[in-house]
């Protein structure tokens, strides 16, 4: 059979029914006819039931193995009978061909009473012909003696009758006697081989899956469950398919309580290690040891386990990898018609892990059809009902007389009732109707738990469907009560109530509980329950204490509890000790002494007041005892009051301490006699503050050189105590205090003085307690130069005088004239004939730490000149004037009768006797000619100008 994975529907059967009204006549016997109701097709090797396909269509397999891999499940309704039926009558079920039927026999049979009611024989007709199953009822007087009833009637009940196909059918209708049906029934079939799937590629993404949980018949006894049964179920887990690493694997497998009761079968659990094929099944396996290999622990009720393998990667398959397992184990069988379901979850080194890598679901549900699919069985009825489990929490043994309330949802026609397990553990609701079942869930709360059980009063919701609806619900069995007890007594004096301890151990070791006597001496332990019947051992013992004058018993008594069940789940718990439960202790009173200590908190006896010794007294719960004790510095002012009684009569005797005064002193005692005491003489020496002043002379930080803080360094008698940064308060001043100055040392007075870390550029002087720095801001000359650009003062115009004025600019500011800062330059600042050059001295450089840009501009510009400012150099420029002569060349000699007259003649422009031009002018020119621009002045003079010729040969030259 292949190992595959299946999702199972809930399956409907029906039980063999009988009733009873009056005895039935004698008659012959007879076969009945119409008594099939409906006819169901069951896969074996899934344990399911199989649908057709939206045409109406079963797809079946060809027969693969030595058995009918397919059964006919055949509900029967015998009622149209009732009254009638007698032992002998028959009814039958024909399998038409070309189905295959195999010869078998099996009984019917009647859970309550036992009998078999009818006996089924299966006849074949050969390969591919069918075959009949013929029913002959039987024991029917005798149920009726059993069951003291009158008449048998609605007799229904359902058997199986296995079948196969040897061959491939394409669309074969299969239509059944009709003389046998109620009404018609036709089934159309296909048959054919199923492909061989390759699941290489599922393998290699799969962390684990679960399968199976097929039903068996198989007799089977557990040790460990206290059960046999006749049958179970089977389950695999794959474990790593992927075959990836890991140092730790650990599954979790549970049965869900969803569903019908079962617990797991310890004795058939199995771990083996291999490798998956692409057709899914383990290849070269080794079966693992328990304790060794892996560990695998169970809940009480074993109906979950863990399973842990260590060093996982280090189990290596056959192919190199790391291996991949299978876990096997089997469960106990309802056998009922209902379902079971198992659930699994995974973690790879504690990691929780979906159960493929390309899922996010984390837990595998595995569901099981428990069918007994062999026979005629008797089965529950699910659909549209709950089916209700009452279980043993520890054992899983079946229930009966639980009572529970279900109560429908809002607005369903059906009513709320109650229902009770009865002998098989089982209760079940009436069947509740479609539109019901749509309203909501169903509210179900247990009213009555069985007899030795305890009440479990919480509700809990049902979603019913078409399947129905099943829960397992576990009771835990009422608990026998038992406290155990002791007495403490103590000679010497009065016992006190939670003066002593003491521990009650189990008999595995581990100390159940701490308590303490009350004042009568009483000792008793919380009361402890027990669920099981038998003998439980305890151990009482006293915890030894610390004091010295109590000698502590340190015997152990024993106490046993001896449970025993007085039926019907009643338990009932009786105590008895192996002494007279009694602690005794002795009390001796004892010794002590008062250490006392001397502290001085008077800043090392700086001020010289501290006295030579100090005494101090003892005082007995408030009395004095007339004991001193004298302190001073030889002994460390240190000491103690020995050789004392610890308590009188039995009650602890509280001793303190007082001190003699000591002048100037407040004095302060802590601590207690068992610690010792410490006296604290506090003296508050006289102090003195000193506060610094710091002065800045630096024309308001004009140059940006001050420092934004600054150190000021405390000095006692000329060593350094102190130091502190001060900075410009809001106001502006710079000040600092040293406060609660010690004024003496060694019963002198101090003498304090401060100083300054020194401050780059700064002079620094000290007054008392007054620091000044004092800084010179920097100084700069501006040069300014005046440059004349007027051809050297050609018209004269040039005054005496010019005037610059200063301006400044800080940072992003425009630039500012300076008050008072106007610079006059004069032809005595001359350097040369055409420049000035004066400066402006001793400007500051910086202002408000920022570095001043000078720049300066022209007062009243002369008339006729225009001034321009570069950089320091102002330059004044003037156009001198200029003047143009022009005229004309006239020829008197007859229009050049004789031919003498010259094709041009030169014309001189003199300055006096110094010719500044020279102009040709001929007929080109028309006899005219004009000067060029000519200096106006020279000297700031009017230049007079004169026109000459060069002589023209032959003739005389007249100029007006």
């Amino acid at each position: 059979m292949k190992d595959k994975k299946f999702w199972l529907p809930i399956l409907t059967s029906l039980a063999c029914l009988l009733g009873m009204i009056f005895a039935p006549n004698s008659v012959q016997a007879k076969e009945l006819k119409n008594v099939i109701s409906n006819i169901g097709i069951w896969e074996v090797d899934n344990g399911k039931f199989i649908k057709p396909d939206a045409n109406g269509v079963y797809t079946l397999s060809p027969e693969h193995h030595n058995y009918s891999n397919y059964k006919f499940t055949v509900d029967y309704d015998l009622s149209a009978y009732d009254g009638k039926l007698e032992d002998g009558d028959t009814f039958t079920f024909t399998v038409p061909s070309p189905l295959t039927v195999r010869n078998e026999t099996f009984d019917l049979k009647d859970k309550e009473t036992d009998l078999v009611i009818g006996e089924t024989q299966i006849v074949s007709n050969g390969d591919n012909n069918g075959g009949k199953a013929t029913i002959t009822l039987k024991n029917l007087k005798t149920y009726l003696e059993k069951k003291g009833g009158y008449q048998v009637q609605n007799v229904k009940g359902n058997f199986f009758v296995g079948f196969s196909s040897k061959n491939e059918l394409s669309n074969e209708t299969l239509r059944f006697d009709k003389t046998e049906t109620i009404n018609e029934i036709t089934h159309q079939i296909k048959v054919k081989k199923g492909d061989t799937a390759d699941y290489s590629e599922g393998i290699g993404r799969a962390n684990f899956n679960k399968y199976h949980g097929l039903i068996y018949k198989e007799d089977w006894t557990s040790k460990a469950l206290n059960k046999s049964g006749k049958y179970l179920h089977s389950w695999y887990v794959r474990v790593n398919p992927k075959q990836a690493a890991y140092n730790k694997i650990e599954i979790h497998d549970w049965v869900d309580p969803n569903a019908s009761p079962m617990q797991m079968i310890p004795e058939t659990f199995s771990v083996t290690a291999g490798w998956y094929d692409q057709y899914y099944y383990l290849k070269d396996e080794v079966v693992l040891e328990a304790g060794k290999d892996y560990q695998v622990k169970w809940n009480d009720s074993y109906t979950e386990f863990t399973l842990t393998i260590n060093n996982a990667s280090s189990i290596l398959a056959k192919n190199g990898k790391p291996a991949a397992f299978r876990i096997n184990y089997k469960t106990s069988a309802p056998a009922d018609g209902t379902q079971v379901q198992n659930n699994a979850e995974m973690k790879g080194d504690d990691q929780i892990l979906t159960y493929d890598d390309y899922s996010n679901k984390t837990v595998v549900k595995q569901i099981g059809n428990s069918v007994v699919a062999s026979g005629g069985t008797i089965q529950l009825e699910t659909g549209y009902r709950i089916i209700l489990y009452k279980v043993d929490e520890l054992t899983h043994d079946r229930l009966k007389g639980a009572k529970f309330k279900i109560t429908p949802p809002a607005g369903a026609t059906a009513k709320e009732e109650i229902v009770t397990t009865n002998d098989d553990g089982i209760a079940e609701s009436s069947i509740y109707s479609e539109s019901d079942i749509k309203k909501g869930n169903f509210t179900v709360t247990e009213i009555e738990a069985p007899e030795g059980y305890e009440l479990n009063p919480t509700p809990f919701e049902m979603t019913v469907g078409q399947d129905g609806a099943i829960k397992t619900v576990t009771n835990k069995r009422s608990k026998a009560k038992a406290k155990i007890k002791a007495n403490k007594k103590l000679t010497g004096r009065e016992l006190k109530a939670e003066e002593f301890e003491f521990t009650l151990t189990d008999q595995d070791g581990k100390v159940k509980e701490t308590v303490k006597n009350d004042k009568d001496g009483n000792i008793a332990f919380s009361e402890l329950e027990f669920d099981k019947a038998g003998t439980y051992t305890f151990k009482i013992a006293e915890k030894a204490g610390s004091d010295t004058s109590i000698k502590y018993d340190t015997k152990t008594i024993t106490a046993t509890v001896t449970v025993v069940d007085k039926g019907k789940g009643a338990l009932e718990a009786t105590v008895s000790y192996d002494d007279e439960k009694a602690f005794e202790n002795t009390y001796t009173p004892a010794k002590t002494e008062v250490p006392v200590k001397k502290v001085w908190k008077d800043e090392n006896n700086q001020d010289g007041k501290r006295p030579t010794s100090v005494t101090v007294k003892l005082l007995a719960d408030g009395q004095d005892t007339g004991k001193t004790l004298e302190l001073n510095a030889a002994n460390g002012w240190t000491g103690s009051f020995t050789n004392l009684d610890a308590d009188k009569g039995g009650t602890p005797i509280q001793y303190t301490v007082v001190e003699v005064t000591v002048a100037g002193y407040t004095s302060e005692i802590t601590g207690d006699a068992a610690s010792g005491f410490t006296i604290t003489n506090s003296y508050s020496p006289e102090t003195v503050d000193v506060k610094a002043t710091k002065n800045w002379d630096d024309a308001n930080n004009q140059d940006g050189k001050r420092p934004t803080k600054i150190t000021i360094n405390l000095l006692a008698d000329g060593q350094k105590v102190d130091s502190k940064e001060i900075q410009a308060a809001a106001d502006g001043t710079w000040t600092v205090e040293f406060t609660k100055l010690a004024k003496y040392k060694a019963g002198k007075e101090i003498k304090y003085t401060v100083t300054e870390e020194a401050v780059a550029e700064y002079e620094s002087t000290i007054t008392d307690f007054t620091i000044t720095n004092k800084y010179a801001p920097k100084a700069i000359d501006y040069k300014v130069t005046k440059v004349w650009n007027d051809a050297n003062n050609q018209d004269g115009k040039r005054p005496e005088s010019v005037t610059v004025q200063l301006y400044k600019k800080v940072g992003d500011a425009d630039p500012v004239a300076v008050e008072g800062k106007k610079l006059t330059l004069t032809a005595k600042d001359k350097t040369d004939a055409n420049t000035w050059v004066a400066s402006f001295t001793n400007l500051p450089q910086y202002e408000a730490g920022k570095e001043i840009t000078y720049s300066i501009k022209e007062v009243d510009v002369p008339a006729g000149y225009e001034a321009s400012v570069t950089g320091q150099v102002v330059t004044n420029t003037h156009n001198p004037d200029t003047v143009i002569l022009s005229g004309t060349k006239v020829w008197k000699d007859n229009n050049n009768q004789d031919g003498k007259r010259t094709t041009s003649v030169k014309v001189q422009i003199l300055n006096g006797d110094k010719v500044v031009q020279e102009i040709e002018v001929s007929e080109k020119t028309g006899w005219k000619f004009e000067s060029k621009a000519l200096p106006k002045y020279e000297n700031g003079k009017l230049i007079k100008y004169t026109v000459k010729e060069v002589v023209v040969k032959g003739y005389t030259s007249t100029i007006t």
